[in-house]
């Protein structure tokens, strides 16, 4: 079997998106019930506590975030119900799907376990830098931006996983890595509008490495991730690097001077760890 080019591959991943026969990360039923629940304004905060409490697990994993540093509850919160109440719901809907995002970077794949896991820690560190920035932007919610950073490399997964059945792609370390490079974003973007995702989230997926993006006058939430993916430890060696930074707009938008790492401005990095704690369950 040949090394697909690069439009090959992305025809047959829309091939089979089409006919519903790629392989993707799915999202457990509780999630995309509660995502749905929460969008509704009539839904009460006990409808919405009722159904995440079918899931024992997810419940127990939202209250430990409720009552992490992250939030710095004045009380412990005792359960979802009260979570929702103190919290809001499109502050649980949120969390809800950035907790469950983490059950997408699993893979029953030996071949592939250390990539899926690469691409969960650099997923994890680029949503704890995205919800920093967003906490220092008036207009943007945190919770969206920790949300997005999660999901922004997302079409990394179905590249991986149509990989698998290609030994000779998968054997060539540096072919995969480019097609990679090149496609995830847009095989993330068809993913995500599959699952019916919101613009802003869809159009993180689709820019995040575009970084000469210069969409609005405000910063949003593109610029929020492409921003943190650049500073990133674990985008040490990403060709982006080579890109002299003060061209990129999105600093500026942020009020960020391109020079400074932001990680070394006062109490961030212990607002990332704070965030990276919640995720990092092994």
């Amino acid at each position: 079997m040949n090394i697909p080019t690069r439009e090959e591959f992305l025809q047959s991943i829309k091939t089979d998106l089409e006919n519903e026969k790629l392989i993707l990360p799915s999202f457990p039923e509780v999630a995309i019930k509660a995502r749905e629940a929460a969008n509704d304004e009539n839904t009460t905060a006990e409808e919405l506590a009722t159904i995440i409490n079918t899931d024992a697990a997810l419940s127990a994993r939202l209250l430990k975030v409720a009552n992490s540093p992250l939030f710095r509850a004045r009380s412990k919160i005792e359960n979802i119900q009260i979570a929702i109440t103190r919290m809001g719901s499109r502050v649980v809907r949120n969390l809800i799907m950035s907790i469950t995002v983490e059950q997408m970077f699993n893979t029953k794949s030996k071949i592939l376990a250390e990539r899926f896991k690469n691409a969960w820690q650099h997923s994890i560190q680029v949503a704890a830098f995205s919800r920093v920035l967003a906490k220092s932007t008036p207009h943007l919610d945190p919770e969206q931006a920790m949300l997005a950073g999660l999901f922004h490399d997302i079409g990394v997964l179905p590249i991986l996983m149509a990989a698998e059945s290609n030994p000779e792609l998968l054997a060539d370390t540096d072919a995969l890595d480019q097609l990679i490079n090149q496609l995830h974003a847009a095989v993330g973007k068809l993913i995500v509008e599959h699952w019916d995702f919101p613009d802003n989230l869809t159009e993180v997926v689709w820019e995040h490495e575009n970084l000469l993006r210069d969409h609005q006058p405000d910063a949003d939430y593109s610029d929020i991730v492409l921003v943190a993916n650049l500073q990133t430890p674990s985008k040490d060696n990403h060709s982006n690097n080579n890109v002299d930074w003060s061209t990129i707009p999105a600093f500026s938008k942020l009020g960020l001077n391109h020079e400074v790492e932001v990680i070394e401005i006062e109490g961030v990095a212990e607002q990332i760890e704070d965030v990276e704690e919640i995720f990092i369950t092994a």
